[in-house]
């Protein structure tokens, strides 16, 4: 068995201790409901408390009106009637003795008034990296009207029976505002010096110091570096931090990292390694002489034991990682390090549906999120399946119908079961996909599903086995040309004799090659078009991008990818020369020649391409179930229903196998 000794030992902050060093740290769930928490907020922390947490930190909780993001997204904490529901919160929690801390946050300038109908405030009439309204520059009486929003705030945190407080520094919220020199250029007290731009955040210390006494823990959540030029460093968060600690306000440092205008480190996708920022916590660690934690992409106990060992820090934080497995402690300690469904960075169920400000979940584990709704419940009949298809969907509704009592059988006609998360799987950056699929498998062999690998299944195969329901996962079929193959009209390409021509998947896969000068027709809004630019970028290709999309559209949130991915994917590909032309799109194809118009001009422009490699949405594979539907139960799912995204796979796998 792996020694995790160091991550399950306890620990103690300020007058509390912690039962071992593992915390979940803040991050929004989307699950209000008219500005309020919700059940489904009771039952989310429960279940991490229940999985074996040792801290949770409570999502943001806004102090004032005056500085929502969306005002359906973040508890309102400046409501009287939010109390009773903050208590139901941490006697859930308090059950499986957990510790619980509420977040306490004041976004300043990251609003809008799409949605508040207000400005944002800040330290200064800086605009906002990512909504680019200009703030109202807090006065005297704002700034002392901020810092008592928060001692209200804590003093509710308190009679609501939390444990601590943490106060948000961080991500480019109002704190880090007046921390940083590129967004505080005041000339007042506030402003200037580094002691000028700390007095902000030192006086709501104090502030909620006393509204809490001695009893309750006070930390903060940190950015320790924020990646932009005329921002601060690491140097800077040293100074800051340990002046922080010699307040003896101050209980524990939760460290991140980054600022509105460098994202993309705060939630790095898996084109990130793991583990990214450890070396910020190991530094400021050495400066200050209270507990510090490390968190961004931790996603292995081993990892996180090992950090806690070599005394980079005194606690590992995880949001993701607990969003996946809230089982994660429980199954660390005991021993089971397979059983852990570990988070791969995909972005997809969180951090994508809140820019999208739905309720967030996890591609991996359909249950997060829904904790009241969805529970695997033993089968009131138990019935004969055959489940055809051996990708994400068709692992999924095996192992859950299997669990539920059903007799199931799982039919792949390939030699090895992932289906086509493989292909990507294949490419540097996006490797991690392939722990999707050893979960997945270890999760059939572990409830003892029938495995029938090579097996092409047919419909007199089905009749012969007389199966009582069959769960039709077999995936779709690619577009390897969408002038011949059936798409949109719109989007169909005239394709010459003797065209050089690839599908993405088929470039991905090694089963074509393309010349040394590739035009990609990007159509499906996702990561294949970006992923197959990279990858043929690194082997010396000259790639141009062709998308239909304005540019605007690529970093906001009706693109499909989220904007953390994105700009990873996105710098990936400018320091790797791929061309990128938006706002056209492929209409003709001609042996060294490709046509792009503009959508909105419908000019004809002419591009040179020894190669056009599409990039295309599949389309269902229908043929069983055309043959079978009026004849015997037979449910698609994935893309055998609609060629989407392994998100959509594994949540119908799931769903369809508790509804048999």
């Amino acid at each position: 068995m792996t020694d995790l000794a160091h991550l399950f030992s306890p620990l103690t902050i300020g007058g509390k201790t912690i039962k071992n060093r593992i915390l979940q740290s803040a991050h929004i769930t989307g699950f209000v409901e008219n500005g309020l928490p919700t059940d489904r907020h009771v039952k989310y922390y429960e279940a991490r408390a229940r999985g074996g947490v040792g801290l949770i930190v409570q999502e943001a909780t806004v102090v004032s009106p005056d500085c929502q993001y969306h005002p359906e997204m973040f508890p309102q904490g400046y409501r009287p009637e939010i109390t009773p529901w903050l208590r139901k919160i941490t006697e859930a929690v308090h059950r499986h003795d957990a510790a619980i801390f509420l977040q306490l946050w004041h976004g300043g300038h990251v609003s809008t008034s799409m949605h508040t109908w207000r400005p944002g405030w800040s330290s200064s009439e800086v605009p906002n990296a990512a909504f680019g309204e200009v703030p109202v520059e807090m006065d005297g009486r704002m700034i002392r009207q901020a810092v008592q929003q928060f001692a209200d705030l804590a003093q509710k945190a308190k009679e609501a029976g939390y444990d601590g407080v943490e106060l948000n520094f961080c991500h480019g919220y109002l704190q880090q505002q007046f921390l940083s020199p590129f967004n505080n250029i005041r000339t007042d007290e506030y402003g200037g010096n580094l002691e000028n731009r700390m007095r902000f955040g030192m006086e709501i210390i104090a502030a909620v110091r006393q509204v809490i006494g001695r009893d309750m823990v006070l930390g903060i959540r940190s950015a320790a570096d924020e990646f932009i030029a005329g921002g601060f460093t690491l140097d800077d968060a040293k100074e800051f931090t340990a002046r922080w600690a010699r307040t003896g306000d101050v209980d524990y440092l939760n460290l991140t990292v980054a600022t509105s205008k460098s994202g993309p480190y705060a939630v790095p996708p898996m084109m990130v390694p793991p583990r990214p920022f450890v070396y910020c916590a190991a530094e400021i660690r050495q400066v200050v002489d209270i507990p510090v934690c490390a968190g961004v992409r931790i996603n292995d106990p081993v990892m996180a034991n090992a950090i806690i060992e070599n005394g980079e820090a005194d606690m590992v934080a995880m949001a993701r990682g607990l969003l996946c497995d809230p089982e994660f402690p429980n199954k660390a300690k005991a021993g089971r390090l397979d059983d852990i469904r570990q988070c791969i960075a995909c972005n997809e169920g969180c951090w994508e549906r809140f820019c999208h400000h739905e309720p967030i979940t996890c591609m991996q584990n359909p249950e997060a999120g829904r904790e009241g709704e969805f529970q695997i419940t033993p089968a009131d009949h138990p019935r004969k399946v055959m489940v055809i298809g051996g990708g994400c969907a068709g692992m999924k509704a095996a192992a859950v119908a299997k669990q539920r009592g059903h007799q199931v059988d799982l039919y792949e006609k390939s030699p090895e079961l992932g289906g086509v998360i493989l292909i990507p799987a294949k490419v540097p950056g996006r490797q991690e996909l392939e722990q999707a699929v050893r979960y997945l498998k270890h999760e059939i062999t572990s409830v003892g599903v029938p495995v029938h690998l090579n097996t092409e299944v047919t419909a007199e195969m089905i009749e012969a086995k007389k199966p009582d329901v069959v769960i039709l996962a077999s995936g779709g079929k690619t577009i390897r040309n969408p002038g011949a193959d059936v798409v949109g009209p719109g989007q169909a390409i005239q394709v010459a004799a003797g065209t050089d021509i690839a599908a993405a998947e088929d470039v991905l896969e090694g089963k074509a090659e393309t010349g040394q000068r590739v035009v990609i027709a990007d159509y499906q809004n996702y990561m294949k078009g970006l992923i197959t630019a990279e990858y043929l970028a690194d082997q010396g290709k000259a790639v141009t991008l062709v998308v239909p999309f304005p540019i605007r559209m690529m970093t906001h949130n009706s693109y499909d990818i989220d904007i953390m991915t994105y700009a990873v994917q996105l710098r990936n590909l400018e320091t790797k020369g791929v061309k990128r032309i938006s706002e056209y799109e492929v209409k003709r194809a001609a042996p060294g020649k490709v046509w792009i118009q503009n959508v909105f001009t419908e000019e004809f422009e002419e591009l040179d391409a020894d190669t056009l490699v599409i990039s295309y949405w599949r389309k269902a594979d229908t043929a069983l179930y055309d043959a079978l539907k009026d004849r015997i139960d037979i449910r698609r799912i994935g893309d055998a229903l609609s060629p989407r995204r392994v998100i959509n796979a594994i949540y119908e796998g799931y769903k369809v196998a508790t509804e048999i």
